[in-house]
C-alpha cells in the first residue's frame, strides 16, 4: 500500500505544475471564442482531468527516451500472463505489492478517465473506452523507449479501469432523465 501512496505523492508536483499552463490555455481559448461563456464547474473538472493525466504520465513515463532502450525481454504480448505472475509473486514470493501495483493499480489508475470524461464532454461510451485504450497504448508504446516493461496486460487492465469508471459514472448519473444528454 505504501508503494501506491508513493506513486501518488510523486504525481503531485507535476499535477500542480500544470495549473498555470491550463489557466493560460483556457484564457486564450475564451479570448479567441468570445461567444463562449465560462462554466466554472466544467473548467474545474477539466483542470482536475488534465492534472490527473499529467500526474499519470509523470509516473508511467519516467526515464530517458532512447531507441537503444528497447529490450525485447521486457515486452509481454501474452494476454493475462499477469494472473500467473501475480500468483508467483504473491503466493510464492510473498510480494503483495506486485498485486497492488500490477493488478489493482493498472485498473484503479484508469477509473478516473472513465469517470471524468463523460462528466466533462458529451461522448459515446465506445469513444470514452477508446480514449482510455489510446491513453494506455501511448504509455505502453512510450515505455518501449524508456527501458521499462511494456505489457499487453497493462493495456487490458487500464482499459478495464476506464470501463469501470464509466460504469460508476452511469450508476451515479442514473437518477438523471435518460433523454437529458446535457453535460456540465
Amino acid at each position: 500500500m505504501s508503494s501506491i501512496i508513493n506513486y501518488v505523492l510523486k504525481m503531485f508536483p507535476y499535477m500542480f505544475g500544470v495549473i498555470p499552463v491550463f489557466i493560460v490555455i483556457r484564457m486564450i481559448f475564451y479570448k479567441i471564442n468570445k461567444k463562449s461563456k465560462v462554466n466554472l464547474k466544467r473548467e474545474v473538472l477539466m483542470l482536475v482531468f488534465f492534472m490527473f493525466l499529467i500526474g499519470l504520465y509523470s509516473q508511467a513515463i519516467t526515464g530517458s527516451f532512447s531507441i537503444k532502450n528497447i529490450n525485447i525481454n521486457k515486452i509481454n504480448v501474452v494476454p493475462f500472463k499477469i494472473f500467473i505472475d501475480t500468483y508467483k509473486e504473491v503466493f510464492v514470493n510473498g510480494n503483495i505489492n506486485y498485486f497492488l501495483i500490477s493488478f489493482l493499480g493498472n485498473i484503479g489508475m484508469f477509473i478516473p478517465i472513465g469517470l471524468l470524461i463523460p462528466v466533462i464532454w458529451k461522448l459515446k461510451d465506445k469513444i470514452i473506452i477508446l480514449i482510455g485504450f489510446l491513453i494506455s497504448l501511448s504509455i505502453e508504446i512510450s515505455q518501449l523507449f524508456l527501458n521499462r516493461g511494456t505489457d499487453i496486460d497493462d493495456l487490458i487492465f487500464n482499459t478495464l479501469g476506464t470501463i469501470i469508471g464509466l460504469v460508476i459514472y452511469k450508476i451515479i448519473d442514473k437518477g438523471n432523465d435518460k433523454n437529458d444528454n446535457k453535460r456540465i
